[in-house]
């Protein structure tokens, strides 16, 4: 089946160091690590959400063969609340219905947990969110925030409304959405280890 993703790569990357899309990993950099898991599940299509034409002109010379819409910004030092609000009003413009969410520092995951999360969707279900073992113990409860599959306009609706709010963080603002949980024992069922939501904050995790 194929799908449209977002994938959130405009951060600063402060405890990195450097802009994490174009950091390479066994030579290769992240952000084609990442567009390349997409495309083994099927993804044709692609919002790439970023701060600058500057970081445009740099990572379009790193991603593979696949049709990209580059959105920006529209807020100055924006959060990533910011970031997923301006790419999801571009998905919209395009008249999606529903995108992977990808971050750009995750670039193990398995192909095939894009593939089963939209499966879950139904008339009901505006958001399935996988739930990982390593950050169990963290405020998120382990819930993925940016690795969740979604409903275009709901979810658009509910970051819309949030901009405003104290609490920002995405893991509370989706669980209040009407949503589906991919638990450790589901994702496991499907063949999916727990290396797939590792991500890369710092130079150590690259080592």
């Amino acid at each position: 089946m194929s799908f449209p993703a977002i994938i959130l790569a405009g951060g600063e990357s402060k405890r990195m160091g450097q802009d994490k899309a174009s950091l390479e990993i066994n030579n290769i950099p992240l952000i084609t690590h990442v567009v390349n898991r997409l495309k083994l599940a099927g993804c044709n299509e692609i919002i790439l959400q970023i701060k600058s034409i500057q970081q445009k002109r740099k990572l379009e010379l790193l991603i593979p063969d696949i049709e990209i819409t580059w959105s920006f910004d529209e807020f100055e030092n924006g959060d990533v609340l910011e970031a997923l609000y301006c790419a999801l009003k571009t998905a919209k413009s395009k008249n999606w219905s529903w995108a992977q969410l990808m971050p750009i520092d995750t670039p193990y995951v398995s192909p095939i947990l894009f593939e089963k999360m939209p499966r879950l969707f139904n008339e009901n279900i505006e958001i399935i969110i996988p739930v990982s073992e390593s950050s169990k113990n963290s405020p998120s409860k382990g819930l993925e925030p940016l690795l969740v599959c979604l409903k275009i306009g709901p979810t658009l609706s509910k970051i819309s409304e949030s901009l405003t709010r104290k609490d920002r963080r995405l893991a509370k603002i989706f669980s209040e959405m009407n949503h589906s949980i991919i638990t450790p024992d589901k994702w496991k069922e499907w063949g999916i280890n727990s290396d797939s939501f590792n991500n890369l904050n710092k130079p150590k995790d690259c080592e």
